[in-house]
């Protein structure tokens, strides 16, 4: 471990010594065949939170994929064509992958990618889970929220969810940040009324304009496991295998 901070710090210095700014290259992708305009926001959002310490470049998955995600048999296909696209990955231009999907596409079960793998679930709930909080999530959907309850088990996070809750609403509202928080709003006080106090946004491409649901505090996953890729970077636990 002191080798690879080594590398990290080295990184950094030389880095600077250029007048360049060192950042963590990250390869993100959609879980979906997006149109040119909602890959275009998707980027702008991600150049927003990478800031500069993280450069995260959108991969759109191609005609054939998934338009949405809607059912058991979408979300596998989707992660069939997210796994084809990990291992296209080049591992000189990436230090890491990060699939544009709270459902984690590959991550945990992808064990030959080019580049470390990281999930925004994985991230952000084991984070919760770190921190000893319990908390409930919201999915647009039943499948998609039957897999994400899948993906924590896998995780080893059971204990820490408490409910998984959905909206049922349309896809279109991944866009609408501000219909997606109306949608949210009842849960506010159901979630209240059991004692929660977090919920995980379970859709990563949606921006929360109100962090919090009168007294439960609502986590943008994605904001969350880019702040955490940020840490990791400087702390010389990923990234840290370039040498200058």
């Amino acid at each position: 471990m002191q080798v690879r901070r080594d590398a990290a710090n080295q990184v950094l210095e030389n880095a600077r010594s250029t007048g360049e700014e060192p950042m963590l290259r990250v390869k993100a992708i959609t879980p979906l065949h997006l149109p040119d305009e909602e890959v275009a926001r998707r980027q702008s959002r991600y150049n927003r939170l990478g800031g500069a310490r993280v450069r995260i470049n959108l991969v759109n998955l191609g005609k054939g994929a998934p338009l949405r995600l809607d059912s058991a048999e979408d979300i596998a296909r989707s992660d069939g064509y997210v796994r084809e696209e990990i291992g296209r990955t080049d591992p000189e231009r990436f230090d890491a992958i990060l699939p544009d999907c709270v459902l984690d596409p590959g991550v945990g079960e992808v064990d030959d990618s080019p580049v470390p793998l990281v999930g925004i679930l994985r991230l952000a709930a084991g984070h919760l889970a770190s921190l000893g909080e319990s908390f409930a999530a919201v999915t647009r959907n039943g499948a998609i929220g039957d897999e994400l309850r899948r993906r924590i088990v896998a995780y080893g996070l059971t204990a820490h969810l408490t409910s998984v809750e959905l909206l049922d609403v349309d896809f279109c509202l991944i866009s609408d940040h501000s219909g997606w928080a109306k949608a949210m709003k009842p849960l506010g006080s159901s979630l209240s009324a059991k004692g929660v106090t977090k919920l995980l946004n379970g859709c990563s491409a949606v921006e929360i304009p109100d962090k919090r649901l009168g007294g439960v505090v609502v986590v943008n996953p994605t904001e969350l496991a880019i702040r955490l890729l940020a840490v990791a970077y400087d702390t010389g636990l990923i990234g840290a295998r370039r040498e200058r």
